[in-house]
């Protein structure tokens, strides 16, 4: 999924949440996404700018967490989390170890303004969305 795939499948999540929940406006994003997915995070951002136009998610501010991956040893079995491709083993320092996930992407939540311009001034709230 290049970046372009990214922007447009998480403005359609943002959408489903915001109609979901009576929202009208969207002001922040965050989204969590595994760190074995080559993306690159400002054409994400400009993309993601783009797609928002004339959406609730239009001048949302976007977010990206890098999620660890995670990996298993095939020498001692120990599972463990790390922020490299091909990382040794913490346990048993061998070598080869096999990922087990890193190709995540979630929603994790999104930030909103209350009803519409006459109620700006009541605090903003956060919105847990679904996961994909």
């Amino acid at each position: 999924m290049d970046e372009r795939e990214l922007a447009n499948h998480i403005v359609e999540l943002i959408d489903h949440a915001a109609h979901r929940n009576h929202v009208q406006r969207v002001t922040a994003v965050r989204l969590a996404v595994g760190g074995r997915r080559a993306v690159d995070l400002w054409q994400l951002s400009r993309t993601f700018k783009r797609a928002t136009k004339g959406t609730v998610a239009q001048g949302a501010r976007l977010a990206v967490e890098i999620l660890p991956i995670g990996h298993h040893c095939r020498n001692c079995g120990a599972d463990f989390k790390s922020v490299k491709l091909e990382p040794a083993c913490p346990k048993c320092h061998h070598p080869h170890t096999e990922a087990t996930g890193g190709e995540e992407l979630r929603l994790l939540d999104i930030e909103a303004d209350e009803g519409g311009p006459a109620e700006s001034a009541h605090p903003k709230t956060k919105h847990p969305s679904s996961q994909k």
